[in-house]
């Protein structure tokens, strides 16, 4: 089935259509035309941090904001606000970033429906629907399992679900942050990462009970989640985070190139006594989080300064 041929409204859901700004619909459809990029973040005020430090740190320009729930309630209520960034080279090239929340979940929705809200718009202006997104880049944090420096950009080789199914990026995009990585003296790292279905559980937390229980069955519960997040350690994992897995998964599924980084603020393992620790650095997330903002955002130009040139 060509592009042409999907019905891209009934794929949009949670997301506001242009039609819901009122008056504003042309205006609105008209920012998320030439989206080639998608850039897919954490919490809700990320999509705005990160326009601003594309826009003063970076040279680029923040085009508009087509949806935030923080300032447009009443049009919408779901935790996925978004903004546009064009990458300031020479020609329009949009950047959507978005905001996911927290779990595949949300990263699902807000690929896919992103995606479909942009073919949306671009019909509603009757535009050409000979008109592909490029790529899809996620930035988040993570913990690790190694003794990777706080600040670090953990880049995702290949990630796993609970399940151990496994999920890549794509090849070129990979290539392109580590370049970018390089380029702009970043300290990063390589490595397998590990995206948990829950948050506390996952990173082998035992959650107190309110109700009392024996010391043995305490134990028991401590032994089963140190005995998870061994196995996680003896099949290499280097990396905890919660939304790789399903970024990569929905994009392999919508035919787009995907790749994700996340800045190390937590450590969970210590190799030097073998043992699990909990370690966790708010001054690394507070400096840092932006960080994988800048080098994505950058190696999405190179990507596409790479394809102009292929096609002269």
């Amino acid at each position: 089935m060509s592009r042409s041929e999907v019905n891209w409204e009934d794929y949009v859901v949670h997301l506001p259509k242009p039609e819901a700004f009122g008056e504003l619909w042309r205006e609105k459809a008209m920012l998320l035309a030439e989206v080639r990029y998608l850039l897919v973040v954490g919490s809700l005020t990320r999509p705005r941090k990160s326009a601003a430090l594309a826009e003063q740190q970076l040279g680029m320009k923040h085009v508009g904001s087509y949806f935030d729930v923080t300032r447009s309630s009443e049009i919408g209520d779901r935790e996925y606000n978004i903004e546009l960034v064009d990458l300031g080279l020479g020609e329009p090239v949009r950047v959507a970033i978005a905001s996911h929340g927290i779990g595949a979940s949300g990263a699902e929705i807000v690929i896919a429906e992103l995606t479909a809200l942009i073919h949306y718009s671009r019909g509603l202006l009757g535009l050409d629907a000979d008109h592909e997104i490029l790529g899809v880049g996620r930035s988040g944090t993570r913990g690790c399992l190694v003794d990777h420096p706080y600040g670090t950009l953990g880049i995702s080789t290949v990630s796993y679900d609970d399940r151990f199914d496994a999920a890549t990026p794509d090849p070129t995009l990979l290539s392109l942050v580590i370049e970018q990585a390089q380029s702009d003296r970043v300290p990063y790292a390589l490595g397998r990462g590990i995206s948990t279905a829950f948050f506390w559980t996952g990173q082998g937390r035992v959650l107190p009970s309110q109700r009392p229980i024996s010391a043995a069955q305490q134990s028991r519960r401590e032994e089963t989640a140190e005995a998870m997040l061994w196995s996680w350690v003896e099949k290499g994992i280097e990396f905890i985070e919660m939304e790789d897995h399903a970024v990569h998964s929905v994009c392999r599924t919508l035919g787009l190139p995907s790749v994700s980084v996340g800045v190390v603020i937590a450590r969970r393992f210590d190799a030097d006594q073998g043992r699990f620790v909990l370690d966790y650095d708010a001054d690394a997330k507070k400096h840092s989080e932006l960080m994988p903002v800048g080098v994505l955002l950058k190696a999405f130009g190179r990507h596409w300064l790479g394809r102009s040139e292929s096609a002269r």
